[in-house]
Parts: structure tokens; sequence; C-alpha cells
């Protein structure tokens, strides 16, 4: 785990802005900005300091391993891990149709004989696992974000909402990217078959998305309960 990443876990850990922590170690935005970016390396001096704002072992900005630095890395990991399988199996989905509909086509009004059986059973067999693997995409969208859903409960520190809808736009553009281009380039099927999928796999990260919001606005108003 790099030290800059560390430095901007812990200091999402602690709700601050990186104009807060410069104000509070006597540096500039610019200068935090550099350590947070890799572009520049803390001496050990400011790396005390940083412990001690953060109120932090030194061994958790130089290895990350507090306990919620490993939750927050936790979540960045489940929701790469989440989002990278269902691509895969969206485009595996989009992959099988179209190289059934290319590759192994059956022409229309031929029928079943010992010399076409072969190849009817083989494109059967391939649109078998497409739905399959698009019953799986399914099942690992609701579970995948039910379990995100759980680790943002056990998380002091909600992931900023910026990165959360940066996440859900390449996840989209990424699904979209998997499934476009074959259904406009398909000779049998039509667009609508292959974007079919994205309606079974979308609504659990858009929940998803809208339990983050909704849990943040809770833990706000708690806040300002408790503070009032």
């Amino acid at each position: 785990m790099r030290i800059n990443q560390n430095l901007r876990d812990l200091r999402g850990i602690a709700g601050m802005t990186q104009e807060e922590v410069a104000n509070h170690v006597g540096l500039t935005r610019q200068a935090i900005s550099g350590y947070e970016s890799g572009r520049t390396q803390p001496d050990l001096d400011m790396i005390v300091r940083f412990a001690e704002l953060y109120q932090a072992d030194v061994s958790d900005i130089l290895y990350g391993r507090g306990r919620e630095q490993r939750r927050t890395r936790a979540v960045r990991i489940g929701a790469v891990a989440v989002f990278a399988a269902i691509l895969v199996l969206i485009f595996s989905v989009s992959g099988l149709l179209f190289a059934a509909n290319t590759l192994f086509p059956v022409p229309e009004g031929v029928g079943v004989t010992d010399l076409t059986r072969p190849l009817i059973e083989l494109r059967f067999a391939i649109l078998d696992i497409r739905t399959a693997l698009q019953g799986a995409a399914q099942i690992v969208s609701a579970v995948g974000c039910l379990i995100m859903a759980v680790l943002f409960t056990g998380q002091k520190r909600l992931p900023p909402i910026k990165e959360c809808l940066w996440a859900v736009f390449a996840f989209v553009m990424g699904a979209m990217v998997f499934t476009v281009p074959f259904g406009a380039y398909d000779p049998i099927y039509s667009l609508t078959d292959y974007v079919l999928i994205l309606f079974y796999v979308f609504p659990p990260v858009f929940l998803l998305l809208i339990f983050r919001i909704v849990l943040g606005l809770i833990r706000t108003r708690r806040a300002k309960e408790i503070l009032s």
C-alpha cells in the first residue's frame, strides 16, 4: 500500500478537506495534494504530524494497517470485484450471442436432418450457456450490491458521493461498451436483445447508490442532532 493512498484514506476517515489539513499542519493545499497524489513524499517529521492530526499510528500511514483503513480498502476492493465480475459476465453473454448468430447461424426454413442437427444442437448449447451466464450476472449484481451495502453500514466514514458517482458512471459505460457494438453488427438479433441484460444488472447498482446517499443523509442528520 502506497503512502499517498494511505494519506487519502486517513483524511477521508477524518472527514477533512485538503484545505483543512493544510491549515492544521502549516502547509499549502497544493503541498497536501502533492503528497496524496504521490508526486512528492512527506519526510518523517511530516508523517508524524499527519499521524497526530488523524489520531493514527505512523504505521497506519506507512502500511495502511488501521482498522478503518482496512474497511475502506475492503469497500474499494469489493466494489471493483463486483463491477468487474458483472462486466465480464455481460461481455461473455454478448460474445456468445454474437458468436452464435455469426459463426453458427441456422438458415431460415432449414429442417432438422442428420446434416443440420449438429449445427442446431451446437447453437442451442451456446444459447443455453448464454442464458445461464445472464442469470449469473443478475445474481452477482444483486448479491454483490447487498454485500456492499452491508460494508457501507460498517464504515465510520462513507465513500464520497463523487467517488461513488464516478464508479457507477464507469460501470454503466463499460456495460454499454460490452453490449451496444455487438448489437449494432449482429446479423440476426437486434440491439434490444443485447441491452436487455442491463435491465437485470443495473437496478441493484442504482439501489446501492441510493442507499449510500440516504445513509449519508441519515448520519449527517444524527450528527447535527447530537451537536444541537
